[in-house]
């Protein structure tokens, strides 16, 4: 029987399946790596080799399956032939009897007209090799029988020449037919078998796969709880800092507290133009003059005259302070006071301010303050930097200004850096 055509699509449809399977698991992959001593990669690619001989085991039992086909319809053709030699054999033999019939009648009606018994006798044997028979048969029948036997002998001749001729065939055909059978029952077998190990392939590929991305979530896992680790570390060092430095402040405040009777308390600034925006402070300590100049110390800071609040944060500053004012009196009229970095504003922009307005609380930090002269674009810089003054750490010209007027007001001048301070003032610049 012929195999159904359906057999080699389905086939071919699981193959396209195992196929589709490989791909979508290259495509959940992740870049690299390797797991449990295979590489994905290499489980890949024997998938992939396994796919490309299934399908090359495809196309060969298409073939076999062809030549398997072609095997049985020719012996069907040949049984046919048989099978119609036989009808044509059955057909002569009809045909024979119907001769023999009528040479019997024949040779009765010689003998009715003059033949004798004997010969009747043997025509009713049915024994036409016989002499006697013939020679009867030449005395009684006319030449149109003779031709019937004749025929007959050449009709029973070619067919059993043919019967034999058809039997070479028939036995041809069947030894083709059993190798078609046994090649494409062995392609089929290998292709069981190799299906067989793809399926195993794939398995593997995915169980790598499972194994690859468990060992990334929790190489995340651990990077996660390393990085909270690292955070609650941080966080316990900024908590032990903060207590050190609430510490060594409330152990300044204790020195300060114990030595108050040998300071006596500065007054509220009285009469002049300017007054010294430092005078209250405790504990305080110049250090160097650079854009402008750097104190430590905790306590309220004054403005330095009267004038009109710009700014009150800039986040360029340590801190995020930085409190601006324009002076509207005095030689300074129209230039810019700036006090920024470990300070608590008090002011609000746009405010008015008199040298008894206090424009923020200094508290002690990392940083202290710095005030001196601020630019006048309102941008959060100093008169030292947008004149190419400072370079990081240096004395410029407009901070040693600021520490002269500082020291003509009574408070204590910064630290020089270089002298002389660098660059110079613009034209017109008030002196102290």
């Amino acid at each position: 029987m012929k195999l159904k055509r359906k057999g080699v699509l389905g086939k071919n449809a699981t193959l396209a399946s195992l196929f589709v399977g490989v791909a979508i698991l290259s495509q959940l992959l992740p870049g690299g790596g390797a797991a449990s001593g295979q590489t994905v990669a290499s489980a890949q690619a024997q998938a992939a080799a396994i796919a490309a001989r299934l399908n090359a085991l495809g196309a060969q039992a298409s073939r076999m399956i062809q030549n398997y086909d072609q095997a049985e319809a020719s012996l069907s053709q040949v049984n046919q032939k048989i099978k119609d030699t036989q009808n044509q054999m059955s057909g002569t033999q009809s045909q024979i009897a119907s001769i023999r019939v009528a040479l019997s009648q024949e040779a009765i009606d010689s003998y009715m007209t003059g033949g004798n018994l004997s010969t009747l006798y043997a025509l009713f044997n049915e024994n036409p090799t016989q002499a006697a028979v013939r020679q009867e048969f030449l005395n009684t029948v006319t030449n149109s029988q003779a031709d019937l036997v004749a025929s007959y002998q050449a009709a029973v001749q070619s067919l059993h020449m043919q019967q034999a001729s058809l039997k070479t065939l028939q036995d041809q055909a069947i030894s083709v037919l059993s190798q078609a059978t046994a090649a494409k029952n062995a392609v089929l077998a290998a292709e069981v078998q190799q299906k067989a190990q793809l399926a195993s392939e794939n398995s593997l590929v995915a169980s790598l796969v499972a194994q690859q991305q468990a060992a990334q979530a929790a190489a995340a896992q651990a990077a996660a709880a390393q990085a909270a680790a690292a955070q609650a570390a941080a966080a316990q060092a900024a908590a032990a800092q903060a207590a050190i430095l609430a510490q060594q402040a409330a152990a300044r405040a204790h020195i300060i507290a114990a030595s108050a009777p040998s300071v006596t308390p500065v007054k509220p600034f009285v009469g002049g133009t300017y007054g010294n925006p430092l005078r209250s402070i405790a504990g305080l300590s110049p250090e160097r003059i650079d854009q402008g100049v750097d104190y430590h110390g905790y306590g309220p800071i004054y403005a330095l005259g009267n004038g009109v609040v710009l700014s009150v944060y800039n986040s360029g500053w340590p801190g995020g302070t930085f409190i601006s004012y324009r002076l509207t009196q005095g030689p300074a009229a129209g230039l810019v006071v700036y006090a920024a970095e470990d300070i608590r504003p008090q002011v609000g922009l746009g405010q008015s301010v008199t040298p008894n307005t206090v424009i923020g609380t200094m508290y002690e930090g990392f940083a202290g303050i710095e005030t001196g002269w601020a630019s006048p674009s309102l941008t959060g810089e100093t008169m030292a930097r947008t004149s190419g003054q400072f370079g990081g750490s240096n004395s410029t010209a407009y901070g040693f200004n600021f520490s002269q007027l500082l020291r003509s007001l009574g408070a204590p001048g910064g630290v020089l850096q270089n002298n002389p301070p660098t660059g110079s003032l613009l034209s017109g610049w008030p002196v102290w």
